[in-house]
């Protein structure tokens, strides 16, 4: 275990900037940011959020940690973030990019001001388009040290305007240090503009206890419904599948696909075998993770590029030694390695989600070897503590390197036993 106050014993002043964070404790946000921002608060730093309003929500303090919410116009109207996120609203809604502005001109205040009041040493930055141009001011004013995270959904947006690509990619070179969620994100960073991102995954977010089976076998799908999860192609596959084996579908979570995917179960005769479960508790979710039979996430690219930079829940599923079907794109190959810990399958391709699912059905025993190489995986590279170690490495990197090396690898700093 590492000591009360990290790996150096020094205690950092941190903030965490990003688009969201959960506004209650029992909001269903972003967990791994949540679970990541405690982990390091846990360590001893002094770690303040910095999240935009939504309709009007005040400064609050969830587990502990203070969250500093800055205000960008009428309450009505502040809903750019949380939900479907930012990308989604503004392509159903152009009239939401005049906030944008707004957006970013209160951002850049709110976070500079918070930067000086609580003397930040190091301003860790999610999604730098637009959050990168918030760095600015703190970095060359203040002197404070820059951490970039992509997580991919943030170069998707940037890449139908070419000056948008340019000011993320001036973002990325601003930051002293780079990370992304997978190695997809870190080529599309490289890409972009030049830098070298370090590959920072995150770990499960949910309970994990001794894997079991129901007694009733079922599949499992969990995330926001929406265009990029490619839950239609599953909803695609399910009659080939039932044909065989007669299987229930539980899908939790909620989005704008909910309503068109309740019409395609109904269309396809499917509403005995699925099941809409809308947003569970974590208590539950790792309940269905626990006992489930397949867990099948058949992720695509969507019409504005963007798909899955990770794929937390594909990680929730190995730890819970469950055999995993998922499609072939984005960061989902840096969790599921085909034959080994899982089976990919190409995009938007029913058929072939319902071989491998069938696959798995017909032979429990390679659902099983499946589920414990992903296992012995999992618990290795998605290890929490081995993750919190890393970031706190480059937290303590950035302070102690000048400019000149920025984005070379933080020494090694042992770890207090």
């Amino acid at each position: 275990m590492s000591s009360t106050l990290g790996l150096s014993g020094r205690k950092l002043r941190i903030a965490v900037l990003g688009s969201t964070y959960p506004r209650t404790p029992e909001d269903h946000q972003v967990p791994w940011l949540r679970e990541s921002v405690n982990r390091i608060a846990r360590r001893g730093h002094a770690v303040t959020v910095i999240a935009p309003a939504f309709e009007g929500s005040r400064d609050h303090i969830i587990d502990g940690v203070p969250v500093k919410r800055f205000r960008y116009g009428p309450a009505a109207l502040e809903v750019l973030t949380h939900g479907e996120g930012a990308p989604a609203k503004l392509a159903k809604n152009p009239l939401l990019k005049l906030l944008a502005v707004n957006y970013i001109l209160a951002g850049i205040w709110a976070t500079w001001r918070i930067c000086v009041r609580e003397r930040i040493e190091v301003l860790h930055v999610h999604w730098p388009f637009p959050h990168g141009v918030m760095a600015f001011l703190p970095k060359w004013l203040n002197g404070v040290r820059i951490v970039g995270t992509c997580h991919s959904a943030e170069i998707a947006m940037a890449s139908k305007s070419k000056l948008a690509t340019a000011v993320l990619a001036r973002c990325l070179q601003a930051a002293d240090v780079n990370t992304a969620n997978s190695s997809h994100t870190a080529r599309l960073v490289r890409e972009i503009s030049g830098e070298v991102a370090h590959v920072l995954p995150y770990g499960a977010t949910i309970k994990i206890k001794p894997a079991s089976y129901s007694s009733e076998p079922f599949l499992l799908f969990s995330g926001r419904l929406i265009a990029r999860k490619g839950v239609c192609y599953l909803l695609e596959a399910m009659p080939r599948i039932v044909e065989s084996h007669p299987i229930k579908l539980i899908i939790t979570g909620d989005g704008p696909e909910r309503l068109p995917l309740a019409a395609q179960v109904e269309k396809l005769g499917l509403s005995r075998w699925v099941e809409f479960a809308g947003f569970v508790t974590n208590e539950r979710l790792s309940e269905l993770f626990r006992t489930c039979t397949v867990y099948v996430h058949p992720a695509i690219y969507d019409d504005r590029g963007d798909t899955e930079g990770l794929g937390v829940v594909l990680i929730e599923a190995l730890l819970n030694r469950k055999p995993v079907v998922a499609s072939n794109v984005g960061g989902i190959v840096d969790v599921i390695k085909d034959q080994d810990t899982g089976l990919l399958v190409p995009e938007k391709d029913a058929q072939a989600l319902a071989s491998a699912v069938l696959r798995l059905l017909d032979d429990p025993i390679e659902a099983s070897r499946l589920g414990a190489r992903g296992h012995a995986y999992a618990s290795e590279f998605f290890d929490w503590d081995r993750i919190t170690d890393e970031l706190e490495r480059l937290y303590l990197g950035t302070l102690e390197h000048s400019a000149t090396g920025k984005n070379a690898p933080p020494p090694k700093v042992p770890v207090t036993a």
